[in-house]
Protein backbone atom coordinates (compact mmCIF):
# COMPACT_ATOMS: atom_id res chain seq x y z
CA UNK A 1 0.00 0.00 0.00
CA UNK A 2 1.56 3.38 -0.84
CA UNK A 3 1.62 6.36 1.10
CA UNK A 4 -0.87 8.97 -0.28
CA UNK A 5 1.09 12.17 -2.00
CA UNK A 6 1.16 14.86 0.76
CA UNK A 7 0.12 18.60 -1.08
CA UNK A 8 2.29 20.28 -3.05
CA UNK A 9 3.01 23.89 -1.63
CA UNK A 10 0.56 25.67 -3.80
CA UNK A 11 -2.22 23.43 -2.26
CA UNK A 12 -0.96 24.45 1.35
CA UNK A 13 -0.66 28.22 0.63
CA UNK A 14 -4.20 28.53 -1.21
CA UNK A 15 -5.25 26.44 1.95
CA UNK A 16 -3.58 28.87 4.42
CA UNK A 17 -4.99 31.85 2.54
CA UNK A 18 -7.98 30.33 2.24
CA UNK A 19 -8.36 30.07 6.12
CA UNK A 20 -6.56 33.07 6.89
CA UNK A 21 -9.36 35.02 4.73
CA UNK A 22 -12.16 33.46 6.98
CA UNK A 23 -10.23 34.27 9.94
CA UNK A 24 -9.21 37.93 8.92
CA UNK A 25 -13.29 38.15 8.42
CA UNK A 26 -13.80 37.40 11.59
CA UNK A 27 -11.75 39.20 13.21
CA UNK A 28 -12.88 42.65 11.44
CA UNK A 29 -16.19 41.54 12.11
CA UNK A 30 -15.46 41.54 15.97
CA UNK A 31 -13.96 44.91 15.68
CA UNK A 32 -16.80 46.43 14.26
CA UNK A 33 -18.85 45.09 16.85
CA UNK A 34 -16.44 46.58 19.47
CA UNK A 35 -16.75 50.37 17.71
CA UNK A 36 -20.34 50.10 16.99
CA UNK A 37 -21.17 53.24 19.22
CA UNK A 38 -18.64 54.83 17.94
CA UNK A 39 -20.09 53.74 14.22
CA UNK A 40 -23.37 54.97 15.31
CA UNK A 41 -22.21 58.66 16.64
CA UNK A 42 -20.47 59.24 13.58
CA UNK A 43 -23.10 58.34 11.38
CA UNK A 44 -25.82 60.25 13.32
CA UNK A 45 -27.62 57.41 13.74
CA UNK A 46 -29.03 55.19 16.59
CA UNK A 47 -26.93 52.52 17.86
CA UNK A 48 -29.98 49.94 17.45
CA UNK A 49 -30.02 50.58 13.72
CA UNK A 50 -26.04 50.14 13.51
CA UNK A 51 -26.88 46.70 15.53
CA UNK A 52 -29.44 45.56 13.12
CA UNK A 53 -26.95 45.85 10.28
CA UNK A 54 -24.55 44.39 12.55
CA UNK A 55 -26.64 41.18 12.87
CA UNK A 56 -26.98 40.98 9.13
CA UNK A 57 -23.27 41.57 8.34
CA UNK A 58 -22.23 38.78 11.44
CA UNK A 59 -24.86 36.12 9.79
CA UNK A 60 -23.07 36.47 6.31
CA UNK A 61 -19.75 36.89 7.84
CA UNK A 62 -20.47 33.36 9.74
CA UNK A 63 -21.54 32.21 6.24
CA UNK A 64 -18.96 32.97 4.13
CA UNK A 65 -16.71 32.14 7.19
CA UNK A 66 -17.83 28.64 7.43
CA UNK A 67 -18.01 27.42 3.69
CA UNK A 68 -14.31 28.29 3.31
CA UNK A 69 -13.49 26.53 6.61
CA UNK A 70 -15.65 23.09 5.13
CA UNK A 71 -14.49 23.98 1.79
CA UNK A 72 -10.67 24.16 2.87
CA UNK A 73 -10.78 21.20 4.32
CA UNK A 74 -12.50 19.09 1.33
CA UNK A 75 -9.78 20.61 -0.95
CA UNK A 76 -6.85 19.37 1.46
CA UNK A 77 -8.94 15.78 0.97
CA UNK A 78 -8.39 16.56 -2.80
CA UNK A 79 -12.04 16.64 -3.61
CA UNK A 80 -11.94 18.52 -7.27
CA UNK A 81 -15.22 20.13 -6.84
CA UNK A 82 -13.64 22.25 -3.87
CA UNK A 83 -11.74 24.12 -5.94
CA UNK A 84 -14.99 25.49 -8.15
CA UNK A 85 -17.16 25.78 -4.58
CA UNK A 86 -13.92 27.81 -2.79
CA UNK A 87 -13.66 29.64 -6.02
CA UNK A 88 -17.69 30.67 -6.38
CA UNK A 89 -17.85 31.58 -2.50
CA UNK A 90 -14.50 33.64 -3.35
CA UNK A 91 -16.18 35.54 -6.16
CA UNK A 92 -19.49 36.03 -4.18
CA UNK A 93 -17.19 37.20 -1.79
CA UNK A 94 -15.44 39.68 -3.80
CA UNK A 95 -18.44 40.81 -5.42
CA UNK A 96 -20.33 41.75 -1.84
CA UNK A 97 -17.20 43.35 -0.41
CA UNK A 98 -16.96 45.62 -3.61
CA UNK A 99 -20.64 46.64 -3.09
CA UNK A 100 -20.96 47.05 0.23
CA UNK A 101 -18.03 49.65 0.24
CA UNK A 102 -13.76 49.45 -0.03
CA UNK A 103 -12.32 49.81 2.78
CA UNK A 104 -8.71 48.87 4.08
CA UNK A 105 -10.44 45.34 5.65
CA UNK A 106 -12.12 45.13 2.30
CA UNK A 107 -9.07 45.49 0.54
CA UNK A 108 -7.21 42.92 2.43
CA UNK A 109 -9.71 40.30 1.78
CA UNK A 110 -9.82 40.95 -1.92
CA UNK A 111 -6.20 40.49 -1.98
CA UNK A 112 -6.48 37.04 0.40
CA UNK A 113 -9.07 35.69 -2.03
CA UNK A 114 -7.36 36.60 -5.65
CA UNK A 115 -3.88 34.65 -4.71
CA UNK A 116 -5.88 32.39 -3.18
CA UNK A 117 -8.05 31.47 -6.39
CA UNK A 118 -5.03 31.84 -8.22
CA UNK A 119 -3.36 28.95 -6.31
CA UNK A 120 -6.04 26.42 -6.28
CA UNK A 121 -5.88 26.81 -9.98
CA UNK A 122 -2.11 26.08 -10.28
CA UNK A 123 -1.29 23.16 -12.60
CA UNK A 124 0.52 21.62 -9.56
CA UNK A 125 -2.65 21.66 -7.48
CA UNK A 126 -4.39 19.85 -10.74
CA UNK A 127 -1.90 17.57 -10.97
CA UNK A 128 -1.75 16.61 -7.47
CA UNK A 129 -5.82 16.16 -7.51
CA UNK A 130 -5.44 13.62 -10.50
CA UNK A 131 -3.03 11.51 -8.22
CA UNK A 132 -4.75 11.14 -5.30
CA UNK A 133 -8.26 12.53 -5.56
CA UNK A 134 -11.71 10.95 -6.19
Amino acid sequence: MTEPTAPPTAVRVAAGLWLATAVFAVLTLIGIWVLRDDLARQAGVQVGDVTSVLIALTIVTLAFGAAYVWLTSKLYQARKWARIGLSAIGVVHMLWLLVTGVSAASLVTLVLISVAVVLTWQPSTAKWMAEVGE
